[in-house]
């Protein structure tokens, strides 16, 4: 089992490159969207998407989530999606069996469409909030059209909090490899992570933070206090899920614990990649 990594969608963060010119402290908040791809008998597996090629060529799509695109303002650069680079790699994108989402957000998902065939894994919280927001972050944030051609999607519930407090999936339907979504509440109702065991084991945790200070229990600026109150369903449970993650961290320091948009983090993990 391989994992390379890869950033599926460039994004300015906080939305307006005018802020970052006036606060160049900032220039941090240049964020990625880090996917994995992984190397396994089961197949190809991706652990999100990224942006996807109908993102970038069909306008109407890319419009369709308002509030993502002004916020984010992703560079759209086809390269970036993964269906391409699959292929720069050496890989047949049609080898891609299985897409596991840590949640239905459009920077998450937007290229599952690329992977028609491949079964789409997801917490059934999460889909059930996709299929029938309820809140109003939950009506503004989910775009079905994302995910209507996929017709393969497998849902999952956690038992209780068996795992370091957090509630572990124990068999993801079709792959073999120790691979396991975990929950995470609060950045959406369903919100997963991936928790990829072996020899370098990796938890991958979608958007339970933005930066890696806030991981670190860190002082980090201002501005991400009012993105987890504008970005994160529940901000409360959100803060309760980063927590139990930061005591992960620190009794598994051997554990390499990611997320979704942290350039650093993708960076030091890309390098860690290339060197095994």
């Amino acid at each position: 089992m391989k994992i390379h990594h890869l950033n599926c969608g460039s994004f300015c963060a906080l939305g307006h490159p005018v802020l970052n010119r006036l606060l160049p402290q900032l220039d941090q908040f240049n964020l990625v969207c880090h996917c994995l791809l992984i190397e396994s008998q089961s197949g190809l597996i991706l652990v999100d998407t990224g942006l996807g090629l109908k993102d970038i060529s069909n306008q109407e799509r890319y419009k369709s989530n308002f509030v993502f695109n002004h916020l984010a303002r992703p560079k759209l650069d086809v390269e970036e999606t993964a269906f391409m680079q699959i292929i720069k790699k050496g890989f047949n994108p049609k080898d891609v069996k299985h897409i596991i989402a840590t949640h239905f957000d459009s920077d998450h998902i937007g290229g599952i469409a690329d992977f028609p065939d491949a079964v789409v894994h997801v917490l059934k919280e999460e889909w059930e909030a996709a299929k029938k927001p309820i809140t109003p972050k939950e009506k503004v944030r989910y775009s079905p059209i994302r995910w209507e051609a996929n017709p393969y999607i497998e849902t999952y519930r956690t038992q209780g909090d068996d795992w370091k407090g957090l509630g572990k999936v124990q068999t993801i339907k079709g792959i073999s490899e120790p691979i396991h979504l975990v929950s995470l509440p609060g950045h959406t109702r369903g919100h997963a992570g991936v928790l990829i065991e072996g020899q370098s084991p990796v938890f991958f945790t979608g958007d339970s933070f933005l930066l890696e200070s806030q991981l670190l229990d860190k002082p980090y600026p201002l501005p991400i206090t009012a993105y987890n109150q504008l970005t994160h369903d529940n901000p409360k449970q959100a803060e309760e899920t980063l927590k139990k993650i930061r005591l992960i961290h620190q009794q598994e320091p051997e554990l390499a614990i990611i997320s979704s948009h942290d350039r650093s983090l993708f960076l030091r993990s890309l390098a860690q990649e290339e060197k095994d």
